[in-house]
């Protein structure tokens, strides 16, 4: 069975099958490399590879403001949510406007104690009307989170130490962090490559509590043997994002695939 490396920008990971390549929701400009070519390419230049690209719709355009930097998100939303929230307020306050017509209609000058009332509704209205606009926003950006981890959590190493006749020391694993939540555990499989591409030994490494737009390290242990290291993403999960990652064909299954109240 043919195993593919891939480039996510900072390294390089490796080797998938063809399963495993689809749950990583690859993009047709990712650079990947297999046995049998001389030189790196992208995935829509192989044909086998061709009905696992996921799509990126353009960016949005809005005409009405231009932003110097627009948000990113992975799925496209029709805005109901914003329409229906503008539009029950503005049902709610045609509502107090006709009860304040029908009162003057009945009292040439309603009491205190009715205009004050009227008052504390349309607060209330206007409030639940922004708190239901900020969870939508919220939603939607956590949502982009998880579905494009990859662009938010990252795994690197530092520059260790090895010998041309094999050996690694000094290894030190860094996990990135660039989403505004607490990743409580994040799970790393390091393989040590020898020269003929094979694992001579396979270390796990696991680093908890990395807080939010921060990166955190842990050392892994030497080796006698091996010129480089291969990392593997094992698990992540994030209490406070309700994320949840772990390698499997499951990850396709909605529109919110890592969504996860508890660990995996």
């Amino acid at each position: 069975m043919r195993k593919y490396f891939i480039y996510n920008g900072e390294t390089e990971v490796g080797p998938f099958d063809f399963e495993q390549l689809k749950s990583l929701q690859i993009k047709s400009d990712t650079p990947i490399w297999y046995e049998g070519l001389e030189n790196w390419t992208t995935v829509d230049k192989i044909d086998e590879l061709k009905t696992i690209i996921v799509s990126t719709p353009p960016k949005f355009e809005n005409t009405k403001q231009n932003f110097s930097n627009p948000p990113k998100f992975s799925n496209y939303e029709k805005p109901t949510k914003k329409n229906n929230v503008l539009r029950n307020v503005l049902i709610g306050l045609g509502i107090l406007l006709i009860s304040v017509l029908v009162i003057s209609a009945i009292n040439s000058e309603p009491s205190e104690a009715e205009l004050e009332l009227m008052d504390i509704k349309a607060d209330s209205i206007i409030q639940k009307s922004e708190r239901e606009r900020i969870n939508s926003e919220k939603t939607i950006k956590n949502r982009n989170y998880r579905n494009n981890w990859q662009d938010f959590l990252t795994v690197t190493t530092n520059k260790y130490s090895y010998y041309e006749i094999g050996g690694i020391e000094n290894l030190q694993i860094i996990v990135t962090n660039k989403t505004e939540y607490k990743i409580d555990e994040f799970k790393v499989n390091v393989c040590y490559v020898i020269d003929n591409g094979d694992c001579y030994k396979n270390e796990q490494i696991t680093i908890y509590n990395i807080p939010a737009k921060s990166q955190k390290s842990e050392p892994a242990p030497n080796s006698n043997r091996g010129k480089r290291v291969d990392l593997f993403v094992e698990e992540i999960y994030s209490d406070e994002l309700n994320f949840g990652y772990a390698p499997g064909n499951w990850s396709k299954n909605s529109d919110d695939p890592f969504f996860t109240k508890e660990k995996r």
